[in-house]
């Protein structure tokens, strides 16, 4: 499941509360249950050990007035038993008085005058040691009063040393009242227990001086019982019919324990309210800290809801809305920067499309400037091919003529080598030179169609020379389009990279408008060098057709001057006889003249042949340069179709 941002920070702000919560509970509970513990224990040792106290001040105060008494003891029977007597009248909260001149226990007389043999009985035992210390005994029950009592012995002394004792029967109801009445918490009482271990005061009376702690089978109140009897005091705890139960302990002087107990949920109740209370407490503060969450979640929130709906609106293409800032906080921050980004990005668009229609203008100007270039490459074509099949027609033509110089070579020879027969053979001689005259008529005339076709082919190479320079230009201008191009695809993906994210797609078209740019260039330059090539063979071709035509010429001249020498031999056959070394010497002329002609025929037979590979050349060069304007061509209008749809998808934003 996903949830909202609202969500996560309301979840983490009430688990951070609830941790931080529970974190101050327990160390508060910790804290004030260690301090309530304490307090407990305090209060449980004081309250024993002010029992203790009072318990203390007690027998020593009843022990002080037996001390007071039993120093007025004389040793004299008549005047102790009256003194014991008036002590016994004066003091009520005694049972009775005794006193002994000796320590054997035998001879114990009390207040009435009794003398009775208590010797076996321990505390009289002791006693009788003439240590000289006070004895107070275990309490019984008098069998006189059914009090329960106790019997405080303290040493008469003579000289330093102890010659008998006296004492009295003190009933402990006081005591055991003052332990009855002892409070401790709201159901806990107090119990005292011998120094023989027997119960002097509990609850359950039925364990009143007839039980021993050891009878009642529990070890914690047994092992404090013996820490009491080495004086010590402390806390204990015990359970009792399923229940537990915290108390103290405290020893009195005379070596009784006295405890008091609890039960043990009833001590600690403080504790578990405090818990109860710590945790209505945490549920409140979480409730209003959710409550508070809440609102501070949907007040933090709100302005970036506000945010996401701008961004999804510029998403969409929509440039125009702006986000309200108020306050300087992180959230004020960002949607300033997200105003600024919008800006930016409505002012690289603004530039994309401007840029845009610049390049489709440029491309229309260049398409157009391509069609007129591809239409002067098929005039220069047709020349050339007419140039080269008037080349052909020349390299036949002059076949032709050598044939016909190479037979009228051979003729020459003949008439020179035959000279000694041009009497018999004149007629046949003239009839010859008539033959001779017309050829050469008709080469004079081949000669001079020669001399006009390389006219011509020279005009047609001038104004192929002239096209060439003119698609220069214009590749010049192609070129100049394309850097400007490149420089404007450069300055997009510039734009491109500030916008960042948004501006990745047009970074993408940049690069392709680059490549198509540099692309173009790299056709440009190929045409660049093959005009250069077809202007140079042009040039070369110019220089040839003149070279030619001079020969041209120069064969006219030779061709002339053989017609003269027909004629002359016409003339001259017709008076053979009468000058017929004239017709030997103008043979060998003729002859001369013959293979100059053939030569220079021949000369002009190689010419015309270079002429037409020449003009062959400029025609597949011609043909190449059409099949590169058509690439020039096509790249322009894939740069076209790119910028039109740069332009398509810059048209969906809204600025």
């Amino acid at each position: 499941m996903s949830l909202k941002l609202k969500q996560k920070m309301i979840i983490l702000i009430c688990l951070l509360l609830l941790l931080s919560l529970g974190a101050v509970s327990l160390i508060s509970y910790n804290s004030a249950s260690s301090l309530l513990q304490n307090s407990i224990k305090q209060e449980a040792q004081l309250t024993a050990s002010n029992l203790a106290s009072e318990i203390n001040h007690f027998i020593d105060s009843e022990i002080a007035k037996v001390d007071s008494i039993g120093k007025l003891i004389t040793g004299n029977k008549e005047e102790d038993l009256k003194l014991i007597q008036k002590a016994q009248e004066q003091n009520k909260e005694f049972e009775t008085f005794f006193f002994s001149y000796d320590l054997t226990g035998k001879n114990v007389i009390n207040f009435l005058g009794e003398t009775t043999d208590v010797s076996d009985r321990v505390h009289y035992q002791e006693a009788g040691k003439g240590e000289g210390k006070i004895v107070v005994s275990e309490p019984v029950v008098s069998k006189r009063t059914k009090n329960n009592i106790v019997t405080m012995i303290l040493p008469l002394m003579k000289d330093g040393k102890q010659y008998g004792y006296m004492g009295s029967t003190l009933p402990i109801n006081a005591v055991q009242e003052s332990v009855s009445s002892q409070k401790y918490g709201k159901s806990g009482y107090a119990f005292l227990v011998s120094k023989a271990g027997k119960f002097l005061w509990h609850p359950e009376k039925e364990l009143v001086l007839t039980k021993t702690v050891q009878e009642i089978n529990n070890s914690d109140i047994v092992k404090a019982y013996e820490n009491a009897l080495q004086g010590a005091s402390g806390v204990f705890k015990y359970s009792k019919d399923n229940a537990d139960y915290s108390g103290a302990y405290a020893a009195t002087t005379y070596k009784w324990g006295v405890f008091v107990t609890a039960p043990t949920n009833e001590l600690f109740a403080p504790i578990t309210e405090l818990t109860r209370k710590l945790l209505i407490t945490s549920i409140i503060v979480l409730a209003v800290a959710i409550v508070f969450a809440y609102l501070f979640t949907v007040q933090l929130i709100r302005p970036i809801q506000k945010l996401n709906a701008v961004v999804k609106d510029v998403a969409q293409g929509d440039l125009t809305k702006n986000i309200l800032v108020h306050g300087k906080d992180e959230i004020a921050v960002l949607s300033a920067d997200f105003n600024q980004t919008v800006s930016h990005l409505k002012h690289l668009i603004e530039g994309v499309t401007e840029t845009s229609n610049q390049v489709m203008s440029v491309t229309e100007s260049v398409s157009h400037g391509i069609d007129r270039t591809k239409q002067s490459v098929n005039v220069i074509g047709s020349s050339i091919r007419q140039i080269s099949d008037g080349a052909t027609t020349h390299a036949a033509s002059a076949e032709e003529i050598s044939q016909s110089m190479r037979e009228m070579a051979g003729g020459v020879v003949k008439i020179a080598e035959s000279s000694s027969q041009v009497s018999e053979v004149a007629q046949q001689a003239a009839s010859h030179a008539e033959d001779g005259s017309a050829v050469v008529e008709q080469a004079v005339d081949q000669i001079r169609n020669i001399g006009a076709g390389t006219d011509k082919v020279g005009e047609a190479i001038e104004r192929l020379h002239g096209r060439s320079q003119q698609i220069v230009e214009i590749l010049n201008i192609i070129t100049d389009i394309t850097k400007h191009i490149n420089l404007l695809s450069l300055n997009a993906s510039i734009e491109a990279a500030r916008a960042g994210e948004h501006g990745r797609g047009f970074a993408v078209v940049a690069e392709e408008v680059k490549k198509l740019a540099e692309q173009s260039s790299k056709s440009t330059e190929e045409i660049a060098e093959i005009i250069n090539e077809i202007r140079d063979e042009a040039q070369n071709a110019v220089q040839v057709m003149n070279d030619n035509r001079n020969d041209v010429k120069t064969g006219i001249a030779y061709i002339e001057n053989v017609r003269e020498k027909f004629t002359n031999i016409l003339d001259a056959s017709r008076n053979v006889a009468e000058h017929i070394l004239e017709v030997t010497a103008a043979s060998q002329q003729m002859s001369a003249g013959s293979e100059e002609i053939s030569a220079s025929v021949e000369e002009m037979k190689s010419i015309a042949q270079m002429t037409s590979k020449d003009a062959q050349s400029a025609a597949h060069a011609a043909e190449d340069q059409i099949r590169s304007m058509g690439d020039i061509a096509s790249s322009v209008q894939q740069l076209q179709n790119v910028a039109e749809e740069l332009r398509n998808e810059l048209s969906k934003f809204k600025i």
